[in-house]
């Protein structure tokens, strides 16, 4: 009988047929189902799931038909592929299907509770490459021209190959791996829309991993006994991977991990909390600084300790971000656990800053010693790396931190979302500063969080700042009206029908100021030089990075001619001075992170400094200040920068700063004077673009101007609801209706665009993702372009710069069409410069900017 390959034998004589890949992958679904958390929710007996390992094992039965296998000869000149060719195969072709591929697709038909659902797992399995194939659009359209001469043609025998005899090759092979699927009085599967889902996300994380030849490579004789071989190698592959946890998972008690006492937050996800249905989604708030992330880890190793969840999402709102929480969360993790027991590896699932606990995949597959995993076999240690290689592969380590985005694409169409989707139902989903979200990835996230609990996955939400409104979206419940909002306790824990209060771990009283000095720097010049002379620690926030870059400068400028001897308190990086913001290369931006950090950290000297950036600063960095600057914004962000204030304990803060305070610049007029005709807010320093809900600004303004004294934690609550609650911006005056009406359009706009971007609770055959590759957004807003040099160049603090972001504002219209691959970087006295189209740019210590000089 004819046997199909894909190539025969390999060029240095082993084997590859394609039988072996495809029990090869039966028997990893197989294995993912029976000994894993991504089988969990899964009611099946263990014929059943031998029964979607025969369907699994039929995926690659398109490769059979005569075009792929031509694929052998490289002077073919008619070649084909196999995946829309496997559906002709079913949709027009049935008259010709052999003996034993007929009795087997007939006996399918029989396991399901209807007929029809067969067909529907089949296209399921089909669909492995990541994008569900449409009977309806993807099919008709591919076969549209010469439809059935391409067809009968690709599947009729010539110069000695039979497609058909392959295809019954197939059959009688996955009878004979899997003989108990085909054990009579087996109860049929309900094959509803969301089990085809999982199905497919399985079947393609089974076909990548037994498709990765440092696992299953090709066969080494004719004899060898590949089933066996398959159930060996898939145990070795998930755990390598981390999908298969280590049999024993104790962690050690939460003061021996972290080295201190739980507060009571802590305590309750660490220790007393009861898992629940009710507890499977969690909101914790509390004021930055109050230890969320010990209180998520110290949950997360209860529910793995019970074999709740097999594994962790940390997710934050940015890539650095994530960066600066992962090594939090790698060391508490080797801290918890003995090494024989610790899920593993720890990946920071970030593109551009990957890393496999604690080290760059290069210096691990470099390492002559081996002493990262005790492991001094490199293939060893590569097949631990297998998640870190692909973001696509991400959500399948054991334990992530990364960005919201990774998570969120498991829940849009875009191709190999169903994959990223199993691979996060074992996981505990932790989102960090869920306050963050615009309503675009609220709605997102909202389907996220709805279809992961639904399916018995558990999710903690963590904020300082989050509104009634959004907390009660994300639970699914009416939002209370403004007077009983503000009333909730804060700090809280709460599901969706619970809640448990906690005490504060301390109280702060902030002394707010507001000034009209917003289009005014050289005003705050002065009253800036005069705190670094008592020595205080100063932070500025604007919120943009022109104005970030501008008060530097002059205040740089202002110290050179006037205060030489306090030069020394401007933040600096390798001894070049310079601010703080999101327009850095990724290779400085760890420089400067790394900087603040050490200059203005938990354990960072006392003394005069003066930190001047944008938003960056407001979120992830542990910094500490005795003034804050900032410029106007919403209460909820203002309420984050105030966390930077007095954020540790010192023994002995300067003269006049013992106490937090805080400057809140404000325009020189009311924010109503900014409004056009349309209702768009136009004022300076980003309010109406940045931040563009001037209703909420106008709110947040007015109640900083009636209590300027500012109580956190205990306050929060209150003044957030104050400022965000619709209730709280029907208040405002008539000149605010038209702003109203153009904001609620664009938020409806928004809505409905994530509620078309999001995965149908579809069967297969008619569930479509549109033709997009991944131009699906996560979130939406200005996207940037990532543009790589042809050769690294030195950044003003010595790291070779790779590549750079664009903003894609910078290159409208034609100039982004006229972007070259790659860009020729020229080396200036300050840094380096190079040309896009007909634009140019500088790189200096104030990061990217235009030279329109």
């Amino acid at each position: 009988m004819t046997q199909p390959t894909w190539g025969k034998r390999t060029p240095d004589g082993r084997w590859h047929p394609l039988v072996d890949h495809c029990l090869d992958v039966a028997v990893v679904l197989e294995a993912l189902l029976t000994h894993t958390a991504t089988g969990r929710g899964w009611v099946l007996n263990a014929p059943q799931k031998a029964r979607l390992a025969v369907i699994a094992f039929l995926h690659d039965f398109g490769k059979c038909n005569r075009g792929f296998q031509a694929k052998a000869d490289p002077t073919a000149r008619e070649t084909a592929g196999h995946v829309m060719e496997a559906v002709a195969l079913l949709m027009e072709l049935q008259d010709r299907w052999p003996n034993a591929w007929r009795d087997l697709v007939t006996e399918l038909c029989g396991w399901f509770t209807d007929p029809e659902q067969a067909g529907q797992m089949l296209v399921a399995s089909i669909s492995h490459h990541g994008r569900p194939i449409s009977l309806d659009g993807d099919y008709p359209q591919w076969a549209s021209a010469s439809r059935n001469q391409h067809h009968a043609k690709r599947w009729a025998a010539a110069n000695g190959y039979d497609p058909m005899a392959a295809l019954d090759a197939l059959a009688i092979a996955a009878r004979a791996a899997f003989p108990e699927a085909f054990a009579p009085g087996v109860p049929p599967i309900d094959a509803t829309p969301a089990l085809q889902q999982r199905f497919a996300g399985l079947v393609m994380l089974a076909d990548w991993i037994a498709s990765d030849t440092q696992f299953f490579p090709y066969r080494q004789s004719e004899a060898e006994d590949r089933l066996a071989f398959a159930r060996a190698a898939a145990e070795r592959a998930l755990r390598a991977i981390g999908l298969l946890p280590p049999d024993e998972r104790q962690p050690k008690p939460f003061a021996e991990t972290f080295g201190f006492t739980p507060t009571p937050l802590q305590a309750a996800l660490a220790q007393t909390l009861a898992p629940a249905d009710d507890t499977r989604l969690l909101l914790a708030e509390s004021d930055t600084g109050s230890g969320k992330t010990e209180a998520a880890l110290g949950w997360f190793f209860r529910l793995y300790a019970e074999g709740k969840a097999d594994g962790l999402y940390f997710a934050l709102p940015t890539r650095v971000a994530a960066r600066e929480l992962y090594e939090r969360v790698r060391r508490a993790v080797e801290a918890a656990f003995e090494p024989d027991q610790r899920p593993g590896p720890v990946l920071l699932a970030a593109p551009g800053y990957v890393k496999v606990d604690g080290r760059a995949v290069a210096d691990i597959l470099t390492d002559p010693t081996g002493t990262l995993w005790d492991d001094s076999d490199p293939n060893a240690r590569r097949e631990r790396l297998w998640s870190a290689e692909r973001p696509k592969r991400f959500l399948a380590a054991p334990v992530a931190v990364g960005t919201i985005d990774q998570a969120l694409l498991s829940v849009l169409q875009v191709k190999h979302s169903l994959m990223r989707s199993v691979c996060l139902d074992r996981h505990l989903l932790v989102v960090d500063e869920v306050h963050a979200s615009d309503p675009y990835m609220r709605e997102v996230l909202c389907e996220l969080l709805r279809a992961h609990v639904g399916r018995g996955g558990w999710a903690l939400l963590l904020s300082a700042t989050l509104g009634e409104v959004a907390a009660a979206k994300y639970f699914g419940r009416e939002a209370l009206q403004l007077d009983e909002a503000t009333k909730r306790p804060y700090p809280l824990l709460s599901s969706r029908t619970q809640t448990w209060p906690m005490p504060a771990a301390r109280e702060r009283q902030i002394a707010i100021t507001l000034a009209p000095t917003l289009t005014e720097d050289a005003a705050l010049v002065l009253a800036l030089i005069e705190a670094l002379e008592s020595g205080a620690r100063v932070l500025v926030v604007c919120n943009t990075v022109a104005r970030a870059n501008a008060l530097f400068r002059l205040v740089e400028t202002q110290l050179q001619d006037r205060h030489p001897d306090l030069l020394h308190a401007l933040f600096a990086v390798n001894g070049v001075r310079c601010p703080h913001h999101g327009r850095f290369a990724r290779e400085d931006r760890e420089l400067l992170d790394a900087a603040v950090t050490a200059q203005l950290g938990k354990a960072s000297p006392s003394g005069a400094r003066l930190l001047i950036g944008t938003q960056t600063l407001e979120q992830s960095l542990d910094i500490d200040a005795d003034w804050l600057v900032t410029d106007l914004a919403p209460m909820d962000v203002l309420i984050q920068r105030f966390g930077r204030l007095h954020r540790h304990e010192r023994a002995q803060r300067p003269p006049g700063f013992e106490t937090p305070k805080a400057l809140v610049r404000v325009p020189p007029k009311p924010l109503t004077e900014y409004l056009s005709k349309d209702g768009a807010l136009r004022a300076p320093a980003g309010l109406g673009s940045v931040y563009t809900d001037g209703q909420v600004l106008a709110r947040t303004w007015e109640e900083l101007q009636q209590r300027p004294t500012l109580s956190l934690p205990f306050q929060a609550r209150e003044r957030i609801e104050r400022t965000t609650h619709p209730q709280a911006l029907e208040s405002l005056p008539d000149a605010w209706r038209k702003h109203r009406q153009l904001l609620d359009g664009k938020v409806r706009a928004e809505i409905i665009q994530a509620l078309r971007s999001v995965l149908d609770d579809q069967p297969f055959g008619e569930l479509h993702y549109p033709d997009k590759g991944e131009q699906v957004l996560t979130r939406l807003g200005r996207p940037t372009y990532d543009i790589p040099f042809e050769v690294p160049v030195s950044s003003p603090f010595g790291a070779d710069i790779q590549r750079v972001a664009i903003p894609a504002h910078w290159m409208p219209g034609a100039a982004a069409n006229a972007i070259p691959d790659v860009a020729h970087a020229t080396p200036t006295a300050d840094g380096f410069r190079f040309v896009l189209g007909t634009q140019a740019f500088r790189y200096t210590r104030f990061g990217l900017e235009r030279d329109d000089a």
